[in-house]
């Protein structure tokens, strides 16, 4: 087992274990977040919409005199836990890299800087306490060069782009993931390393696609797997004997099913599963994405974060019956759309960032899910001095006027804001407000 400490909180690999059920675990949709971005229905302002999850209060060390009797020296008890701590994660979809992206993150001197980009978003990100995206891009070298569709390969500044948003995790497992077969995966992976970004869907090794991530934060450990449902071909490059370990496919789903019970049994006490699936371009989810949803449900999954349709899908409340008919709540996220790319056509030139708070009770050793909040984006493109350039907006700072949008610009991110949330709020979930 290897153990690394980060700022965002304490992150645990651990090595695949025999399946071992656990208890004490259900999701509710309901109350538990005052401070998590409200969702569109009656919203402040951008000031006050902006996640501040709150630290735990933590007891001082008993400080003792500078002189004292050794038998006065009074026993120093460890810190009580709170009675509830509460981990906020927020997710987005696609992060899509097209040449034309790359070239106007270009710079005069030479390298690339994609900071830009996602400037007006970061406070959104920043603030969580995981935030995760889904990385359709491998990451390339200069020497090699860098790609757009359909064999994505970027530069690595993109990486340090995403660690200065605030995104602690990238999942891997997607159809573009084998655009530059076995060098793609190495160095995507190697360079998430180097920027201290966690990871999970594709592995340089065996011994790493054993491994399992476990995010543990506000001592709660959340657990996250990734799967797609293909490699646009690319697999039938890769030799027999490393394609077994490279991407996680869920069309195996005994070994999906295997995988959440090995990570329960590693010590997660929320299985987040991001699945890249459905079809392109469609708003609503397909009948097969319904179907894996249930099982995935049904296998233990808690939280279901989708990608690939490059378009935003609904978000639902799954009922389900566990182990010794007990009624469990699993959170569906069919689709978070794109979060940034050169696609322009409707609906494609938008996203979600998906805010999930979880919540556990310590008296009772029960995890739940609190509130549930969204904030639409957008990706606006324009030109400054003659260059294409590209920043994700947060919508609802800019729908009533603000900022510099005008003509065109400003009424396509009024449709932006009606799209999303007439989409998202036809729902049964309590969204934030």
């Amino acid at each position: 087992m290897q153990s690394y400490n980060r700022s965002k909180g304490k992150i645990i690999l651990v090595l695949l274990a025999f399946a071992v059920s656990l208890s004490g675990c259900s999701f509710i949709s309901g109350n538990g977040l005052d401070k998590l971005p409200q969702s569109p229905i009656e919203q402040g302002p951008m000031e006050q919409n902006q996640l501040e999850v709150e630290e735990p209060e933590r007891f001082d060390d008993v400080q003792q005199p500078e002189e004292r009797r050794n038998d006065a020296i009074p026993e120093q008890l460890p810190r009580p836990l709170d009675k509830k701590t509460t981990v906020v994660i927020s997710a987005v979809g696609d992060i899509m890299m097209h040449m034309p992206q790359i070239r106007a993150a270009e710079k005069p001197g030479g390298g690339y800087d994609f900071k830009d980009v996602f400037q007006e978003i970061k406070p959104y990100i920043e603030n969580a306490d995981i935030a995760l995206a889904n990385l359709e891009t491998t990451i390339g070298t200069p020497e090699k060069g860098y790609s757009g569709y359909p064999r994505f390969s970027a530069p690595h500044e993109l990486l340090e782009a995403l660690r200065f948003a605030g995104f602690d995790v990238l999942t891997t497992a997607n159809n573009h993931c084998l655009d530059w077969l076995e060098f793609g995966v190495v160095n995507t992976l190697n360079k998430m390393d180097e920027y201290g970004i966690m990871y999970t869907g594709t592995a340089r090794s065996f011994e790493e696609s054993e491994r399992f991530l476990i995010v543990e934060k506000n001592e709660i450990k959340v657990g996250i797997l990734a799967y797609t449902y293909g490699t646009n071909g690319m697999e039938a490059l890769i030799p027999a004997e490393k394609l077994k370990y490279m991407v996680n496919y869920f069309n195996d789903f005994e070994k999906v099913r295997q995988d959440i019970k090995g990570i329960k049994a590693a010590g997660a006490e929320v299985i987040v599963v991001c699945m890249h699936w459905g079809n392109e371009y469609e708003r609503m989810p397909s009948e097969e994405q319904k179907d894996l949803a249930h099982q995935l449900a049904e296998a233990g999954a808690d939280i279901i974060f989708g990608s690939h349709p490059h378009v935003i899908q609904p978000i639902e409340i799954k009922n389900i019956l566990v182990e010794g008919g007990m009624p469990k709540k699993v959170f569906v996220a069919y689709s978070l759309g794109n979060f940034i790319s050169n696609q322009r056509e409707r609906y494609t030139d938008s996203g979600v960032i998906m805010n999930v708070e979880i919540v556990k009770d310590h008296d009772s050793n029960t995890v739940s899910i609190g509130k549930i909040g969204y904030v639409p984006t957008w990706v606006y493109k324009y030109h400054q001095d003659g260059k294409a350039q590209y920043r994700i907006l947060p919508v609802e700072k800019y729908i009533n006027g603000a900022g510099e949008l005008q003509g065109i610009d400003e009424q396509r991110i009024q449709a932006v804001w009606h799209e999303t949330t007439s989409l998202l709020n036809n729902t049964e979930i309590e969204i934030e407000k």
